[in-house]
């Protein structure tokens, strides 16, 4: 085994531990993905849910942007990812221990369940950093690795599924949080992106605060978060009610694990050929198409599913979107920022996501109880077409002032 692995060269070594690193995690992911599953089971309602998810989100501004910040000033997100990914994981295995059905157990989730967000809200977004980063500085395909993490997904997601009537959604924590352990041993191996800070006119490393000033004076990047926060508002909506909507059309919530199944799987296709796609389209063109496909999932929620084969024919639009939305949205943030800035520009980028998640689940739930499962996805597809609109606007923007500088 040693001798095969020496001989697959240095770029070989990293996609093989690069490809450990986004498989492993999303797999164990898979696994985990039954929170809100969970906490409808113990008698949180739609609106109780936004409400804990909102505070979740809050947090995880705080996280994000903070552990952001610590990356860039020290140096090294593949510790930070090793941290945040350790604890959050060990934090997250521990909540079915929560007692249940006590007047103060909601108490004790809304305490716990941010809590454990300031670490684990954090996970996603480094280990997607640490790929896009590693495949841009080593000219390795994106699309092809995050693929097959999102391949393995797909298959972590159908295992659980079929195994969940006995293994019960409270062990889906702890056997997450196991599953994490390989994907820690592959991010302890991987190659530390180069994190390029800036050096002063004597060519020392500058030791002072980070001018984030500079990322906030780049039009295209701080477009793109205004672009970000409409976009994440109704994806944090789209995604935490869909058990909600599962209960209202009487489809079991069992078979949640096969709806992220099907998802993921469609994401491959567009990550799978990201490099011709960019060869054809700038990088913003790509972000475009992604939210009109993900509208059309919850547009056809909101007419015409209203069953299991029904929701999986919507779910493959968005599938579609969110992997071309994930093979475009890092790179064109990797894209924008600065190099001593890279990791900050991606945690402000997620905190983005953060603030909509607030949002979105503050205004989702009590929506989604008032109005009911089919004219809220309506709103939500709505939402999504809205933030394309403001994104387009954006480039008429940026086409005007290139006319005017050539002028």
């Amino acid at each position: 085994m040693n001798r095969i692995f020496s001989r697959l060269g240095p770029a070989g070594r990293h996609s093989l531990i690069l490809l450990g690193v986004t498989g492993l995690f999303w797999f164990a992911w898979a696994f985990g993905c039954y929170q809100s599953v969970y906490l409808q089971s113990v008698g949180f309602s739609a609106s109780n849910l936004g409400v804990l998810n909102a505070i979740s989100s809050a947090v995880t501004i705080a996280s994000v942007s903070f552990w952001g910040m610590v990356s860039d000033k020290f140096g090294s997100i593949r510790k930070v990812l090793i941290l945040v990914l350790g604890v959050g994981s060990t934090l997250y295995a521990l909540v079915p221990l929560i007692p249940t059905g006590l007047p103060y157990s909601p108490l004790l989730f809304t305490c716990f369940i941010p809590a454990l967000n300031f670490f684990r809200g954090s996970v996603a977004t480094f280990d997607e950093n640490l790929l896009v980063r590693n495949c841009n500085e080593l000219r390795l395909n994106f699309g092809v690795l995050r693929g097959l993490g999102s391949l393995l997904f797909t298959v972590g997601s159908i295992w659980i599924a079929a195994v969940l009537p006995k293994v019960g959604v409270p062990n889906t924590f702890w056997i997450s949080g196991l599953l994490m352990i390989p994907a820690i041993i592959c991010v302890i191996l991987a190659r530390e992106p180069n994190s390029r800070p800036r050096r002063d006119k004597a060519g020392k490393s500058e030791k002072g605060g980070m001018n984030l000033g500079e990322l906030f004076k780049n039009k295209a990047y701080v477009s793109f978060l205004f672009f970000a926060l409409i976009f994440y508002i109704a994806a944090s909506c789209e995604g935490n009610f869909i058990p909600y909507f599962m209960g209202e059309i009487h489809v079991s919530t069992e078979q949640y694990g096969i709806i992220l199944a099907l998802r993921a799987f469609m994401e491959i296709p567009f990550l799978l050929f990201m490099v011709r796609l960019r060869q054809r389209f700038p990088l913003r063109v790509l972000v475009l198409g992604a939210p009109v496909l993900m509208a059309l999932e919850c547009l056809g929620f909101g007419t015409f599913a209203g069953s299991l084969p029904g929701m999986l024919l919507c779910c493959t639009f968005f599938g579609l979107g969110n992997g071309l939305f994930i093979g475009s949205s890092l790179n064109y943030v990797y894209e924008l920022a600065p190099d001593h800035l890279k990791a900050s520009a991606q945690a402000f980028f997620a905190s983005v996501s953060s603030v909509a998640g607030i949002l979105g689940n503050l205004l989702g739930g009590v929506v989604f109880d008032a109005i009911g499962a089919k004219p809220f996805y309506i709103a939500v597809g709505c939402a999504y077409l809205v933030s394309s609109l403001i994104f387009l606007l954006s480039f008429r923007h940026k086409k005007e002032k290139n006319a005017a500088v050539a002028n």
